[in-house]
């Protein structure tokens, strides 16, 4: 990521190459998480341990994020949406982890898929609920506002003339 911020800001062909990269980097995000999904046995789920520590390890993961962020926001004076909400903004995750999936895998042994497992598990939750949470917050707080009654009537009125043209 330091990398990619020193390139950015430091080379003038940067916006171009930028551009240009954006075409390919959703297939090889798409790629990265079909790689790394098919590496959860779903037959983890059967073994007790797995669970309970994944279990633990999310309310714990989860309780920190929301715990830092409230009591970063309120040190910093932020408005009390933003302590509230940014908590929960902070849940979905994936690349990091699934990164230090990897290392835990190379460790071997019993110990490197007990980690592997668990991250891949929570990885599985929180990115499976961690979005709708996310967009809940954000609604909450009153950032994200609901489409007007005049944009979805246009909407629908956009969708009738397609069907009638077909």
């Amino acid at each position: 990521m330091m990398l990619g911020t020193v390139f950015c800001n430091m080379c003038p062909l940067s916006g171009e190459l930028m551009d240009k990269s954006d075409k390919w980097t959703a297939p090889l995000y798409a790629l990265f998480f079909v790689l790394s999904g098919a590496g959860l046995d779903l037959g983890v789920f059967s073994n007790l341990a797995v669970v309970a520590v994944g279990a633990v390890y999310i309310i714990f993961r989860s309780a920190g994020k929301y715990l830092g962020a409230y009591g970063s926001a309120a040190a910093t004076g932020c408005e009390p949406p933003v302590k509230k909400y940014l908590g929960i903004t902070l849940l979905p995750q994936a690349g990091v982890a699934l990164g230090m999936c990897l290392t835990a895998r190379e460790l071997g042994g019993h110990d490197g898929n007990f980690i592997r497992n668990i991250v891949l598990f929570s990885v599985l939750v929180y990115e499976l609920v961690g979005p709708m949470l996310t967009k809940i917050a954000l609604t909450r707080a009153g950032d994200i506002k609901p489409k007007g009654e005049d944009v979805l009537n246009r909407r629908e009125q956009q969708l009738k003339k397609a069907s009638e043209k077909q």
